[in-house]
């Protein structure tokens, strides 16, 4: 444990053990991240954006009479993002922190229009694709809702829209198509799903939030991108956030609504009490507004003509890591259409691939996938501007990664699993043994020390419901502090 301060220390301090501490980061910056951070490699946006942000760290979005400015910039990035998804007058929308807050907000105000329309004697249920983001089911679990899993199409990863039609009943109150989905970067057939939405009367939700600022660009530069916002007459809300492909500091997101008619529920005032009326029109209150200014100070800074130099490039790095990924003999999984490529191996170990690049200084998000879901493990790239020029030292690391990686051993996951039975065991068998699996895992009270290949294999290996419980429990552990 840490006692609290007894004295000041001097700022020198401070800044050092900062530094010290943030030895065993990844640098965000430096396009050797494929996940994370969306590097523009453009030094005075990230100046831009920090400048705006510091200018209004210190002013809250909680009362916009104290600071009116922040109400203005609040509409006006409001109405240019909603501009880009062929929003018209009506559209309104707000600001948020982030994805989760912009996808719970959604579920909240159409859990509550469902219940205003057909009563409240009912859980209502969220439509939604294996693919979707964990957000749904967060969302869900908080608001009272069920999540009613959709397959997918096995080549395209695209949700099965005749499931989506037999899924519906008199308790669905929102449907969820993704645009593109994270874990494969396919987009889903939101046409189909809003002709079913209209034609059933039920809310649609779509997911933009890592395709929102890239997609419509992608469009522009002549990209065979699907219908997938307020083009489309049965999409009602739609969430994108800004510090992905809007390149703005985190955490920056915005929510938009067909009409005032839905976005008044997700709106929450009280004055039964003596002190101010509390008004949030979004989930988090007291909050700075210097992501808010960075949002507006960079899509100012950048403009329609920036975004499309950026997603030029993207679509350059793409084409090229495609290439480079299945000569090296990797299969791509999906239809790339966005800027995220999935792939996979039956020879190379995923797992041990992710380490041992990590190892060569690059990031590669490892996807364990599932085998009790069917999916492989997978790797994912979110492809950034800077990508297009670190492909070629990117293809070669990986290549030869690659080559090494198949030489080494696999790690013991399933001796491990079936010595300690961790399949078989109860919640309660499992929390007793929880120490034993700390220290197999290499995780201490400050950081995971051992190799992630053990840990993603263990996720592969094991029921999904078994790995959240074991790492609620592991979690609970690690922010603990022990010096």
């Amino acid at each position: 444990m840490i006692n609290f301060p007894h004295k000041p220390t001097d700022k020198e301090t401070i800044l050092k053990r900062l530094d010290e501490l943030s030895n065993l980061d990844l640098n965000p910056r430096g396009g050797r991240l494929f996940a994370h951070f969306y590097d523009t490699d453009i030094d005075e946006l990230y100046e831009v954006a920090k400048e705006a942000y510091l200018k209004y760290i210190d002013k809250t979005m909680l009362n916009f009479t104290v600071y009116p400015s922040i109400l203005k910039l609040e509409n006006q990035v409001v109405s240019m993002a909603a501009s880009l998804f062929h929003g018209d007058n009506s559209v309104v929308g707000n600001f948020t922190y982030g994805g989760t807050e912009s996808i719970f907000i959604a579920m909240k105000s159409a859990r509550d229009y469902f219940l205003k329309e057909k009563g409240k004697d009912v859980i209502p249920e969220i439509i939604l694709p294996i693919t979707g983001h964990p957000a749904f089911y967060k969302s869900a679990y908080l608001l009272r809702m069920k999540v009613k899993v959709i397959p997918v199409e096995s080549s395209t990863y695209k949700v099965n829209v005749g499931k989506v039609v037999e899924a519906i009943n008199n308790k669905t109150a929102v449907i969820v198509g993704s645009s593109p989905n994270y874990p494969y970067g396919s987009i889903d057939d939101i046409k189909s799903l809003s002709d079913i939405a209209i034609d059933h009367k039920i809310w649609l939700h779509v997911d933009a939030c890592i395709g929102g600022f890239i997609l419509p660009f992608l469009r522009m530069l002549g990209e065979d991108i699907p219908k997938f916002d307020f083009e489309l007459d049965g999409v009602i809300s739609l969430s994108a956030d800004l510090h992905k492909y809007g390149y703005v500091s985190k955490g920056a997101s915005i929510i938009l609504y067909k009409s005032k008619e839905y976005r008044v529920h997700q709106i929450y005032v009280n004055a039964s009490w003596p002190g101010y009326p509390l008004v949030n029109t979004t989930l988090l209150s007291s909050r700075s507004a210097g992501p808010l200014a960075a949002s507006w100070a960079v899509i100012n800074y950048l403009g329609i003509e920036g975004y499309l130099k950026l997603a030029k490039k993207i679509l350059n790095a793409r084409e090229r890591i495609i290439d480079g990924l299945e000569r090296i003999g990797f299969k791509i999984l999906g239809k790339p259409e966005s800027s995220i490529v999935t792939f996979t191996s039956e020879d190379v170990n995923m797992f041990l691939l992710a380490d041992y690049m990590k190892k060569k200084g690059w990031y590669i998000q490892l996807q364990p996938g599932s085998k009790y879901l069917g999916f492989p493990p997978s790797i994912h790239l979110t492809i950034s501007p800077i990508h297009d020029k670190l492909a070629k030292e990117f293809l070669k690391d990986l290549s030869d990664v690659s080559e090494v990686v198949k030489n080494l051993p696999t790690p013991p996951v399933k001796d491990f699993i079936e010595q300690l039975g961790i399949h078989k065991k109860s919640v309660e068998e499992l929390s007793k043994e929880l120490p034993l699996l700390i220290d197999a895992l290499g995780i201490s009270g400050e950081s995971i020390s051992g190799d992630m290949a053990f840990i993603n294999m263990l996720m592969h290996e094991l029921p999904p419901e078994t790995v959240e419980y074991i790492f609620k429990l592991i979690i609970n552990e690690l922010f603990i502090e022990r010096s």
